[in-house]
């Protein structure tokens, strides 16, 4: 055995090495684990190591041997004592004072002071790189994953904050996990809804030109727009003028080249605007795609080109589409959706669906190996649909397109929840969130539950400067270690230790470096998950770990090596809560 005992995972790959040497010797299997018949025997159910209920019952615990004592052929308390007595006699007893077995048949691992010494060394070696590429390079892949997406059609509100803090936190945990990531957002500037946006322009430019026209019934009813018809105006003078006042009142008789410019012109104010307000959140995308570029390109198929034509092309290729009252449909019920749907109405305008399908299909041309899509909760429905239709899609593999259904976010203040509507305008937008409450209390919020769960923020809490508010609870524990090892070099002239001595330990320093070595375990959950609140839960109990430990280990004592082992646990949590927290785009302030 080597150095790689010092981490959790190390540890569980040796015992299950010596889990798999006991089961060699199963009755029923030769010495090279075949069994009566010659088959290779059943593989061990992989170990993993939890951290026991209460102290006194170990450091860490392992069920391996209830989950694996009918391939051993014994009872499970049997196994577990055959387990710790093999795996110390291999090796174990360089990190380990002792195993016992608990209860049904669980093995206590109770670790000795070389191991807490080598986990904290293996962790202030690591230094910023702690837990980074924990994902096996066999599991890394090329994935795509495309999150906002807000319609540019009015400001981004608080559930675009929400699924852009928990896209943005899923594309970090990747990364450093060990993925090729790429970050996609996707407008939606084709369709109704845009014609809806440039004709509500519309009205508001000639209002301002004292032209009477009405907003349509269907419009956007914010102030934004007519602040927008106030920038066209300047930007462009009466250049509408004539044609505005031959369709007025009604704007729906606007030319369609009228409208077209219109709506791109507030399309482009609006994505200036998005990209400013996500900026401000720490959000970025690698990718910008246009639904309308989807319709340019070369080649064409039932009278579209680009990336919609070649989608088109090949479905029927595959015998999928049908004509029906004029339209042109897709036979997704073939791929489990409730009904077919139909891709090009009678009039011969493209659906969404199918601007949708041609999206997914220039995602596979990409070279995505994986793709996948964080939409809001008003999307529920047309999962079926879109999933049916990238089966439909060569090469047939729909396990490569990944759905993600958010829930809506409930602000709450003054214990009274705020109504959002955008066409009304009605909306918080996420610069009003920011102004209010700051971008680490958003974007930490914004990532504390799973997404398939309601969240109510409540904006009095997360301002607060006290232990009830979550942000300030693990920044403060990061600013405090920052003041710790600020006064040990005032006060001492010493520097954190480049190697952190062996030392006797007290129960606290113990139970810190525990949660420190979980964290690598956590990064893994959150990937495998998609759980970004799996980080944000893990820092809360780390901040509360370091607190206790605070508060019982004082640092700066005479003992030079407990001053060093101390001062080196400090420094690697600190490290730990700076990468959790820039993994969920929140700052780790130095000083509060």
């Amino acid at each position: 055995m080597s150095d790689r005992l010092y981490d959790f995972a190390g540890l569980a790959a040796s015992l299950e090495e010596a889990l798999a040497g006991l089961l060699a010797g199963a009755p029923g299997t030769d010495a090279a684990g075949a069994g009566a018949a010659g088959a290779t025997a059943p593989p061990p159910v992989a170990i993993e190591l939890t951290l026991p209920p209460r102290r006194g019952q170990g450091d860490v615990t392992t069920n391996a041997a209830l989950v694996n004592a009918k391939r051993a052929g014994s009872s499970p308390r049997d196994l577990a004592q055959r387990l710790g007595d093999a795996w110390l006699d291999a090796g174990g007893t360089a990190v380990c004072e002792r195993v016992e077995v608990a209860g049904p048949g669980f093995l206590n691992l109770f670790l000795g002071a070389s191991w807490f010494r080598g986990a904290v060394q293996r962790m202030l070696d690591a230094g910023d790189d702690y837990g980074r590429g924990v994902l096996p390079p066999a599991r890394r892949r090329r994935v795509n994953v495309e999150y906002v997406s807000a319609n540019p059609v009015g400001p981004l509100h608080v559930g675009n904050a929400r699924y852009g803090a928990m896209g943005d936190a899923l594309c970090r945990v990747f990364s450093f996990a060990g993925h090729d990531v790429g970050r996609e957002y996707y407008v939606n500037d084709a369709g109704t809804q845009m014609i809806l946006f440039g004709q509500t322009l519309a009205a508001r430019y000639a209002q301002r030109l004292g032209i009477a026209a009405d907003v349509p019934e269907q419009g956007y009813q914010g102030a934004y727009v007519a602040d927008m018809a106030e920038e066209l105006l300047a930007e462009v003078g009466e250049r509408y003028r004539e044609a505005i006042a031959a369709a007025a009142p009604d704007m729906a008789r606007l030319p369609e080249a009228v409208v077209t410019e219109l709506k791109l012109w507030g399309r482009d104010r609006m994505l200036a605007q998005f990209r400013e307000t996500l900026g401000r959140l720490r959000i970025g995308h690698d990718i910008w795609t246009d639904e309308s570029s989807l319709y340019e390109g070369e080649g064409e198929h039932r009278g579209f080109r680009g990336e919609v034509g070649k989608a088109l092309a090949e479905l029927d290729t595959e015998d999928l589409l049908y004509e029906h009252e004029g339209a042109v449909w897709l036979k997704t019920t073939s791929y489990g959706d409730d009904k077919d749907r139909v891709l090009i109405r009678s009039s011969g305008e493209a659906t969404y669906f199918l601007s949708d399908i041609a999206y997914h299909r220039d995602k596979m041309d990409r070279g995505f190996a994986h793709m996948i899509d964080i939409w809001g909760a008003d999307h529920h429905g047309y999962v079926p649909r879109m999933k049916a239709a990238f089966m439909a899609l060569p090469p047939h593999e729909p396990e490569r397109l990944e759905l993600i259904v958010g829930q809506f976010v409930n602000l709450l203040e003054g214990g009274e929840q705020k109504r959002m509507s955008k066409r009304k305008g009605t909306i918080v937008t996420v610069d009003d969130l920011v102004d209010s409450i700051g971008v680490d209390a958003t974007r930490f919020s914004m990532v504390s539950r799973s997404h398939d769960t309601p969240l109510d923020l409540d904006l009095d809490l997360v301002v607060q400067q006290s232990s009830q508010n979550p942000v300030y609870y693990v920044q403060y524990a990061h600013a405090r270690i920052c003041s710790i090892l600020r006064n040990l070099e005032e006060r001492t002239g010493r520097r954190p230790p480049a190697e952190v001595p062996e030392v006797a330990l007290e129960d606290d320093e113990k139970a810190l470096v525990l949660t420190l070595a979980g964290f690598p375990f956590v990064v893994l959950a959150a990937v495998e998950q998609r759980a970004p609140h799996r980080v944000h839960t893990y820092l809360g109990e780390l901040a509360a770990q370091f607190h206790v430990f605070y508060r019982t280990c004082r640092v700066l004592v005479d003992d030079a090596d407990v001053s060093a082992f101390r001062t080196g646990l400090c420094v690697a949590t600190r490290q730990t809560l700076a990468r959790g927290l820039d993994l969920l785009g929140v700052s780790a302030p130095e000083s509060m």
